[in-house]
C-alpha cells in the first residue's frame, strides 16, 4: 500500500513540475494511445474497452479545448479550437457508429500536431509569460529568453495556444488512465 502512494506521489510531483510542451505532448501521445486501443477493441469486440479508451480520448479533447486563452492565444487559440471541435465530434461519431476510420481520422490529425509540439523546446511558454509579465511591468522584455527552436527558426509560444489553466492541473487528467 505504501508503495501505492509513492508513485501517486510521484506521478502528481511530475505532472506538477512538468513544462506546459511536456503536458501537451503526453496528452496528445495519450490520445493516440487511446485511439489505437479503441481500434484494437473494436476489432476484438470488446465494447468496454473501447468505450472506455475513446472516453478518456474525448475528455483529453474537452480538457484541452477548456484550456484555450483565446485572448491571448488569438488566431492560433481560433486554429485550436476548430480542430478540438473537430476531434470531439468524431469521438461522438465513433462512439455511435463504432467505425474505425473515424479514429484514424483523428490520430492524422493529432500525428503532425504532435510532432509540432514535439519541436517547442521545454520551458518556452513560461519564458514568454515571464517577458510579458516583465513588459507590462515596464522592466522590457529578457534578452536572454529563447524566441527561437533549435534551428534557428521563430518559435510560436505555447503560451499563445495554452492558457494557464493546465499549470498545477494534476488531478484533472491522468494521462496513464
Amino acid at each position: 500500500m505504501y508503495g501505492n502512494q509513492g508513485v501517486l506521489r510521484y506521478r502528481e510531483t511530475d505532472l506538477g513540475t512538468m513544462s506546459r510542451e511536456r503536458m501537451i505532448v503526453l496528452l496528445y501521445e495519450k490520445m493516440t494511445s487511446d485511439l489505437e486501443e479503441a481500434i484494437a477493441a473494436i476489432e476484438a469486440g470488446d465494447r468496454a474497452t473501447f468505450t472506455k479508451r475513446v472516453t478518456h480520448s474525448q475528455r483529453i479533447v474537452s480538457e484541452l479545448r477548456q484550456a484555450l486563452d483565446h485572448k491571448t492565444g488569438g488566431e492560433i487559440a481560433g486554429n485550436l479550437d476548430a480542430i478540438y471541435d473537430f476531434l470531439f465530434r468524431e469521438h461522438l461519431s465513433l462512439l455511435l457508429d463504432r467505425e474505425p476510420r473515424r479514429a484514424r481520422a483523428c490520430m492524422d490529425v493529432l500525428r503532425p500536431l504532435l510532432d509540432a509540439w514535439r519541436q517547442i523546446p521545454n520551458g518556452t511558454g513560461e519564458n514568454e509569460l515571464r517577458a510579458r509579465a516583465r513588459t507590462a511591468a515596464g522592466g522590457g522584455a529578457d534578452p536572454a529568453s529563447p524566441r527561437t527552436g533549435n534551428d534557428g527558426n521563430q518559435v510560436v509560444s505555447p503560451a499563445t495556444a495554452t492558457p494557464e489553466a493546465l499549470a498545477g492541473r494534476t488531478g484533472l487528467l491522468s494521462v496513464s488512465a
